[in-house]
């Protein structure tokens, strides 16, 4: 899977936030704001494909987080930036 390059994150008023860019972009019906880890994985893994083990292992390489913990919330990171379009499988 990979990351939609349409995608930019930008620093809006303190917050990270992930914005399409060009025309379209300027529906601020569906923003998404992201957190430090979040964050720590859109970094790493913009611009390459990726599976669910290598967003878990950046999450583990800086947190103390277990294995299983980190795998669930990868999880969930690409789920939820599936389900916008912002990562194509």
């Amino acid at each position: 899977m990979k990351i939609n390059p349409k995608y930019k994150v930008r620093d809006i008023a303190g917050e990270k936030m992930i914005i399409l860019q060009g025309t379209y972009g300027a529906d601020m019906t569906k923003i998404i704001s992201l957190n430090s880890s979040a964050e720590l994985l859109w970094d790493n893994l913009t611009g390459r494909e990726f599976e669910v083990e290598d967003a878990a292992k950046i999450l583990t390489d800086n947190y103390e987080v277990s294995p299983e913990v980190a795998h669930k919330d990868a999880e969930a990171w690409i789920a939820t930036l599936t389900e916008y379009g912002i990562i194509t499988r």
